[in-house]
């Protein structure tokens, strides 16, 4: 091996061993597709109420939503604190690896805390955050989806919604790799 050899293997090898902490980190951030699946499996109900709350203006009173989006809702209410320990386990993976230092302080604090204390901050946040993102040009669109995904077993359904997410925007919910 000659001495440029020796030093580009050299280079290549420290430059690995320095992005290795930044690849752990990234690593720690992605979610695996159960943690996905919990998350969209337990936002179900805030969505439901989002949805609700920025098209009630644009939804028939007879149309799905309005005669049985709460019983929908409530199906999936009733999985959501046996999803909780994933869901929050995957949401404090993804808020953790965006966050700088305050925002990490943030986190833990999050993690410290009762999850009967967290969980209403989550649920309102997501309400929140979903309210933002909906075009109320396509609410009567949206309420067909949740429609046409209502007559699917809701852990069926959450894990469909899992994955689906994690191909349309794996910034938001990056997807950690199969091993």
């Amino acid at each position: 091996m000659t001495l440029s050899s020796r030093t580009k293997l050299a280079a290549v090898a420290a430059a690995a061993l320095a992005l290795q902490p930044v690849a752990v980190s990234a690593q720690q951030a992605c979610m695996t597709e159960a943690e996905v699946s919990a998350v969209a499996l337990y936002s179900v109900p805030s969505i439901i109420q989002a949805v609700k709350l920025k098209c009630a203006g644009e939804l028939a009173s007879n149309g799905y939503l309005a005669r049985r989006g709460d019983a929908l809702s409530a199906r999936y209410a009733a999985l959501q604190t046996r999803t909780w320990p994933r869901a929050k386990s995957g949401l404090l993976k993804v808020l953790g690896g965006r966050a700088g230092t305050q925002g990490r302080q943030t986190v833990d604090m999050i993690r410290s805390l009762p999850d009967d204390a967290v969980r209403p901050l989550v649920d309102a946040l997501i309400v929140q955050e979903v309210s933002a993102k909906i075009a109320v040009s396509n609410c009567s669109r949206i309420e067909l989806v949740i429609e046409a995904l209502a007559p699917i077993d809701p852990e069926i359904a959450g894990t469909l919604i899992g994955r689906v997410v994690g191909l349309v925007d794996p910034d938001e919910m990056p997807i950690c790799p199969r091993r």
